[in-house]
């Protein structure tokens, strides 16, 4: 792994000093309303199972709820990446080493290079372009392509979503470990239309 972790940012600094000593204290950032309820965290926890056993995690999104706060082990690294979650970084995460951070940036302006045993998590999958760049720029579907694991949840009744599955799906040669069609029971969710899901796993991680 190259020193700077597992990204390389244009235009857009982490940290430079270290946060709270373990990345559990890593602020979340604000809550969109309708995630706000008791379920809906059961994407997090579920992604967190299916990447315990990779040494590098790249989220993509996650403000309000990041990864970061559902992982039990403590891998090399974690990166979330979302322009509305708090700049954060730590050396420490469940007690053990591990570089966390949080850069609040467009996927489009953080290069993302593939790493080895990496897992990429997309929760509520709704990219957005950024200028002339595509919402699913080049080197994000590299990283699907390459990742060992790749998590990624949308809602159903989504349109943005239902027309960037596809090309994400493309990156995969082998078909999905998990797929489950799930109804979160929340007025929240439901009121916003996003209570029908899908929840995909593809690559090697959740038998080992």
């Amino acid at each position: 792994m190259k020193a700077g972790g597992p990204y390389a940012s244009a235009g857009t600094k982490a940290s430079a000093q270290p946060g709270p000593a373990d990345g559990r204290d890593a602020p979340a950032g604000v809550l969109l309303p309708h995630l706000s309820g008791q379920a809906a965290c059961l994407r997090q926890v579920l992604a967190a199972h299916a990447v315990r056993g990779c040494r590098h995690i790249v989220e993509i999104g996650g403000a309000g709820l990041p990864l970061t706060h559902f992982l039990h082990h403590a891998p090399d690294s974690v990166t979330v990446i979302d322009p509305k979650i708090p700049d954060f970084g730590a050396e420490m995460l469940n007690g053990r080493p591990c570089r966390v951070r949080h850069i609040p940036a467009k996927l489009q302006t953080v290069a993302l290079e593939p790493e080895p045993d990496l897992a990429l998590v997309l929760l509520g999958l709704s990219l957005r372009p950024f200028g002339s760049a595509a919402a699913a720029p080049p080197h994000l579907l590299a990283l699907a392509e390459a990742a060992a694991v790749l998590v990624i949840d949308y809602a159903l009744d989504l349109p943005r979503a239902q027309g960037q599955i596809g090309e994400l799906l493309a990156t995969r040669r082998e078909p999905p470990l998990i797929d489950v069609a799930m109804t979160i029971a929340d007025e929240d969710l439901r009121a916003a239309g996003f209570d029908r899901r899908r929840f995909l796993v593809f690559g090697p991680a959740v038998g080992r």
